[in-house]
């Protein structure tokens, strides 16, 4: 339910921005732009995607961080990095994939980010792109997100993140198409195998049709999330050295 809420507020957000005719590049900075934004209860974050960096936030991100301002003036990828807890470093590798694929719909995550208490809060959030290049590529896209009340999150984000690297090569194979057979003899492997290890994705996942794995496959990776696909050394990050207010 919590999803379904962030998917209907941020359509209304989006058609809001279009009638103001704000959903071009040239308007992302404009007052007005800010004044749209800020009128939402929500966790709001501008992401230009293109080059995997921030944009703006509006005043209850901004809140939310102890920032000092709405616009993310020289920040890069190391933002997502240091605004995020390790424990949920694989949310970033599914919002790199979901964009660089171009999937439909929205990209639907649960995450911890740093609070300004210095400790990391829960947070849900649904991310859509807003604007495209010419050629249909998306550039520019907006999360709109809720601090998360409660327990733990039990996501299928974190469910994903309990299969072995086998059974994570086996999904993927089967999202692909391929039958139980065709991924035995891929893997070299025999198909019993291929079974048991079936049968554990699918009680990992809580599922019990391959349409709902490839549902998943939609919105999320289930590529080993090393720190090699992002080109850096995440072990070496601090999310504690994140610099507050900066410009």
């Amino acid at each position: 339910m919590k999803f379904q809420e962030l998917e209907s507020a941020l359509e209304e957000l989006v058609q809001q921005l279009s009638d103001a005719e704000l959903l071009h590049p040239d308007k992302l900075y404009s007052p007005d732009f800010l004044d749209q934004i800020n009128q939402s209860k929500y966790l709001i974050t501008l992401h230009d995607v293109q080059y995997y960096r921030p944009i703006g936030i509006n005043d209850a991100m901004k809140h939310f961080y102890g920032f000092e301002k709405n616009w993310l003036t020289g920040m890069d990828y190391f933002y997502y990095l240091q605004t995020i807890h390790t424990s949920t470093y694989h949310t970033l590798l599914n919002s790199l994939t979901f964009f660089r694929k171009d999937k439909p719909n929205y990209l639907n995550l649960e995450y911890k980010l740093l609070h300004h208490s210095k400790q990391f809060k829960l947070v849900w959030g649904s991310s859509k792109t807003i604007i495209r290049s010419e050629k249909g590529k998306p550039l520019f896209a907006i999360t709109i997100a809720i601090e998360g009340k409660g327990a733990e999150s039990t996501s299928k984000a974190g469910m994903i993140l309990q299969l072995t690297t086998r059974e994570k090569e086996i999904a993927k194979l089967l999202i692909e198409g391929l039958n139980k057979n065709e991924i035995a003899e891929r893997l070299f492997i025999s198909a019993a195998t291929v079974q048991t290890h079936c049968k554990s994705i699918y009680k990992k996942l809580e599922i019990n049709r391959i349409s709902e794995l490839i549902s998943l496959g939609d919105t999320y990776s289930f590529a080993e999330a090393d720190a090699d696909m992002m080109d850096i050394d995440l072990s070496q990050l601090d999310p504690n050295g994140l610099r507050l207010g900066m410009d």
